[in-house]
């Protein structure tokens, strides 16, 4: 990601001084009280300790500095799934769902939360950040239900943090095989009313102010 923004600067403003800064985002090292925006996006889900990431951005922002989160809520994103399930009966939905729950649980319990969207405002309240406001995004995208993927399933099985998980939230083999059945259905047996899916990336937008 570093190595991208630096390519992007040079292309697109060459004329802007930047420096970019490794380091421990909840440490950063960087001088107090010395910006005038400090961003996150999509970060404060990964971390076990996000308090204290809002607490470094804090520090370094200026006082009346802007500070803006951007987290999403996936469990809104996923529920779109969820709704292209009802041919099946209601204990077939309800196994469907129950892994992604567990699924989910364990991934917070080990690598961050999923839907901390939900949790800004209060994490920035309490660091003591003031006038605090929040946005929810409009971003939708339209895609053939024949390509609606699920990423859980068709992109992220072969990682190792995933296997982990699965082995970790007790989802064995024979669930996984069900789940990938469900999905095999619902593209086979598409419902008829829908030829596109609207996929929605569910994020809100918290922005503070620095006292």
């Amino acid at each position: 990601m570093v190595r991208a923004l630096r390519k992007k600067y040079a292309e697109r403003a060459p004329h802007i001084a930047y420096r970019a800064v490794e380091s421990d985002v909840s440490d950063t090292g960087l001088p107090g009280g010395s910006f005038d925006i400090v961003t996150a996006q999509t970060l404060l889900m990964h971390s076990l300790a996000p308090e204290k990431i809002v607490a470094e951005m804090r520090r370094v922002a200026k006082r009346g500095g802007t500070i803006v989160c951007v987290e999403p809520v996936n469990h809104l994103n996923w529920a779109q799934t969820f709704e292209l399930t009802h041919f099946l009966t209601p204990s077939e939905r309800a196994a469907f769902y129950g892994v992604w729950v567990r699924f989910v649980d364990f991934v917070k319990i080990r690598r961050g939360d999923q839907d901390i969207g939900l949790r800004l405002p209060t994490l920035l309240a309490r660091a003591g950040l003031e006038n605090i406001r929040i946005w929810s995004n409009d971003r939708v995208r339209l895609d053939p239900i024949e390509t609606y993927d699920i990423d859980f399933l068709e992109e992220e099985m072969g990682r190792d943090w995933v296997r982990e998980a699965l082995a970790g939230a007790a989802i064995g083999d024979a669930e996984i095989e069900f789940v990938r059945a469900i999905v095999a259905r619902i593209r086979a047996e598409k419902p008829r009313e829908l030829d596109f899916v609207p996929r929605a990336s569910s994020c809100f937008v918290c922005v503070a102010t620095a006292p």
